[in-house]
């Protein structure tokens, strides 16, 4: 019998750590970290004092070494488990479990300043998260089929192949071996080596903080032109309305650059498979996206004489000053702020705007490349639903899809991979500013994972999705930052990280309901880290079936923290600060009078069993509720106020089905 190469279906796992990764040197908690890596977090000496005031924490009559060993052992993990495309954010959790909420913190300092819609500070948070350091050359250092000197040829099979090998991840939580079929969609250079990654996000970086401010030069002194006459016959078949100005693509050393069109004051409807850059003054608009690549004419000399080749426009930019607009998208990977093998930036001014798209990777979505949707003002509504949706509305994959939306009342509705999705080394986000708004992911396109009926898998806001036994996961996240707001979601969501990936939800003030199904608020799995984080308000948590608010299984990290409000969390098994498999989960509330309602068992800080790798690694995992609001609280399992109570029991005849170090905290 022949074996495959091994190189030859792996993705990125167990492949050299690659050129100019961050990731530091594993410490053993609860120490200081070294420089770099993530420091103490503000719970992290409490939880370990409570920790040891009960006994559980480290010590020679303390099972299995105690929540010490658990500490140093998640440390070891990713070390254990290399992948050259590993983000720094996600191994430094692992690192530092007690302390998972300094994570939190690092991004919400890149958000606060991106989310005025500077363009540095929005390649400033792409770079530093996806750990993207600066590679000078990184021109000189892309591969063939992407960037100015890409062959056509090359770049089109390869955007075939990474567009199939999405398609396929969207239905496949991983990737199995077994045929052509497979093969064929694991065998893709560019992903298995980092070098080639880091140069083409660099490229895209690079050119980010300036795209929009040249259309700008170029379209703005134009503005109160008059219509004009004498447009070519293709740009007046792409564009019905009045046209102050357009320029026709052009292509030079640089790479293709297409055309663009300055819009009248009045409404007008734009075909964006023949446009590439658009300047809108006002008008209630409509943009369809069908179909198509954008493709510009480049007249080369030969000894025959001229020729003519097609060379592909990567970039697309539209900046839109007024209206109420309406951006159409029914195909794949194409569609508004769809940035594919390149840049796409789209910028509204003002008006309540509708996004409407029904494929994947079609809204706000980077593949090799980067999509930014950013809207200033009214109240707006983004829509990615159907059975062909998915990887849309902020979601990355190998790459980063952004919305930064600064004013309204929103509405975001979707179904399955959408709302703040970070696939491989990908990033996914939703910067909401101000505004009641409305986050929904619970279509019925997509059965339950585990078959429950009225049930939908999600895999969306928030959500950090690393593909098993193929290639570690990027970051997904939310950051909500003002109004009384309402997340929806079945499956896997709001907070969510899935192997070696990280979800997080940051709703920064408001009256706020949450309600999920199974992995939810502030939840993980295999190796991956979730995080819900709520500053104010008088909040509703619900999660259903299993594994919600604060809960992590299989050598993963969770942690729910509520910062101030009367709240209510009501949940199933497996929740409200609970662990299982060699995991942590936290639920920290620090204010108000709570109600936490919940099935008595691995709940309110009481974890589960360890049966995944008790028997090679001898080490249980760690569950903890505190409640700190000095308030008022009622407990539906058997809980005392203003008591720190050890929960769990050692079972000596079956050690690993012990669910030995659960802590309560109530003052």
């Amino acid at each position: 019998m022949k074996l495959e190469p091994r190189d030859q279906w792996l993705g990125t796992l167990m492949h050299p750590v690659r050129e100019g990764a961050s990731i530091p040197a594993p410490a053993a908690p609860p120490s200081p970290v070294g420089d770099g890596a993530m420091p103490e977090g503000p719970f992290e000496s409490l939880i370990a004092k409570k920790a040891q005031d009960v006994g559980i924490f480290a010590g020679d009559t303390v099972p299995a070494g105690g929540v010490s060993k658990l500490l140093t052992y998640l440390a070891g993990v990713s070390t254990n488990n290399p992948d050259f495309n590993a983000l720094p954010l996600v191994a430094q959790i692992q690192r530092r479990p007690l302390s998972a909420d300094m994570a939190d913190k690092a991004v919400l300092d890149l958000v606060k300043p991106a989310s005025t819609g500077d363009m540095g500070a929005i390649t400033s948070l792409i770079a530093r998260v996806l750990d993207n350091p600066a590679l000078p050359d990184a021109t000189m250092r892309l591969p063939r089929w992407i960037g100015p000197l890409a062959d056509p040829g090359e770049s089109a099979a390869a955007r075939a192949q990474v567009e199939q090998l999405v398609r396929t991840l969207r239905d496949d939580v991983g990737i199995a071996v077994a045929g052509d079929r497979d093969r064929a969609l694991t065998n893709l250079a560019a992903i298995r080596r980092g070098l080639d990654m880091q140069a083409i996000l660099s490229h895209q970086l690079s050119r980010l903080p300036a795209i929009e401010g040249e259309v700008v030069a170029a379209a703005a002194p134009h503005a109160k032109d008059a219509p004009r006459a004498d447009v070519p016959a293709d740009i007046r078949a792409a564009v019905q309305g009045d046209i102050l100005y357009f320029e026709p693509g052009t292509a030079g050393e640089n790479g293709a650059i297409g055309p663009l069109v300055v819009g009248g004051p009045g409404p007008n409807v734009y075909d964006m498979s023949k446009i590439a850059r658009v300047y809108d003054v006002g008008g209630d608009d409509l943009y369809r996206y069908p179909p198509g690549e954008i493709v510009v004419d480049r007249a080369i000399a030969t000894d025959a004489g001229n020729s003519v080749i097609k060379l592909r426009a990567g970039t697309r930019v539209i900046v839109d000053l007024a209206g109420n607009d309406t951006h159409i998208s029914e195909s794949d990977f194409n569609g508004p702020a769809s940035g594919v093998l390149g840049l796409s930036v789209l910028h509204d001014h003002a008006g309540n705007d509708t996004y409407r798209t029904t494929s994947q990777g079609s809204l706000a979505f980077g593949l090799f490349g980067v999509g930014l949707l950013i809207d200033d003002a009214g109240d707006d509504r983004y829509e990615n639903l159907g059975p062909a949706s998915g990887w849309s509305v902020g979601a990355g994959f190998y790459g980063a899809g952004l919305i930064i939306d600064r004013a309204g009342s929103d509405t975001y509705l979707g179904e399955n991979l959408t709302q703040g999705v970070g696939g491989p080394r990908g990033l996914g986000a939703i910067i909401d500013v101000h505004g009641n708004d409305l986050y929904r992911a619970d279509g019925t396109n997509f059965p339950s994972a585990y078959n429950t009926p009225g049930v939908f898998l999600s895999m969306s806001q928030g959500f950090g999705f690393g593909i098993r036994n193929y290639a570690q996961g990027g970051v997904g996240t939310i950051y909500d930052l003002a109004g009384d707001d309402r997340y929806q979601a079945g499956e896997f969501a709001q907070g969510c990280g899935y192997y070696f990936a990280l979800g997080l939800l940051h709703d920064a003030g408001g009256n706020d309901f949450y309600h999920g199904n199974r992995y939810t608020q502030g939840s993980s799995a295999h190796q991956a880290a979730g995080l819900l984080v709520d500053d104010a308000g008088d909040d509703i948590y619900w999660g259903m079936t299993a594994a919600s608010q604060g809960a992590a299984w299989d050598q993963s990290v969770s942690m729910l923290i509520d910062r101030d409000g009367n709240d209510i969390y009501r949940a199933d098994g497996l929740s409200q600060g609970s662990s299982a498999q060699q995991a942590v989960g936290l639920l920290i509330d620090l204010g108000g009078s709570d109600r936490y309602i919940a099935p008595d068992g691995a709940t309110q800080g009481a974890p589960g069993d360890n049966s995944y790798h008790f028997d090679a690694d001898q080490v249980f995992s760690f569950a903890a509720l505190f409640d700190l609001g000095a308030k008022n609280d009622w407990y539906s399992a058997p809980r005392g106020e203003k008591t720190t109570t050890k929960l769990g029991a050692l079972n000596d005849q079956d050690p690993k089905s012990s669910n030995l170090f659960g802590l309560f905290v109530d003052e």
